[in-house]
């Protein structure tokens, strides 16, 4: 049996429904828009650029840059410490979107600002949820 996972969880909603089930794929997909042609993250139900609800789940390359990050000496209960939270600004739309995430597989005394980073997904055991991390590229 394997051990319970005490973090808390990202809710579900309608209108997530495709991020999640590609999730469940190790397969990132953000809002594009059929209008303009921007992508959209935070998933939303209008483009924020031309305010277009003609929006389609589209694979993202998963890959970015290291923005910034923080150490966390003392999270709160179930979170490992240390461990680090991180900005990933995704190659997608340079400069304008972003992904928080925690990173994994990398120590962090070799985190720099500018290097590539990709997504990766954890599965939760018991839980019917992939949840994205980043580490180095």
């Amino acid at each position: 049996m394997s051990e319970p996972y005490l973090r808390p969880l990202p809710a579900k909603s309608p209108g997530t429904e495709p991020f999640w089930e590609a999730a469940a794929e190790h397969r990132l997909v953000i809002p594009k828009c059929q209008n303009c042609g921007d992508w959209n993250w935070i998933p939303y139900p209008g483009c924020r650029t031309c305010l277009s609800e003609d929006q389609v789940w589209t694979p993202a390359s998963g890959y970015g840059t290291l923005m910034t990050w923080s150490i966390v000496s003392r999270g709160p209960p179930g979170f490992p410490s240390p461990y680090v939270t991180a900005l990933v600004e995704l190659d997608e739309r340079p400069r304008s979107m972003v992904m928080l995430g925690n990173i994994v597989d990398t120590p962090h005394e070799d985190l720099k600002v500018g290097m590539r980073m990709q997504v990766v997904f954890e599965d939760i055991a018991d839980e019917d949820i992939s949840i994205w991390r980043f580490k180095a590229a």
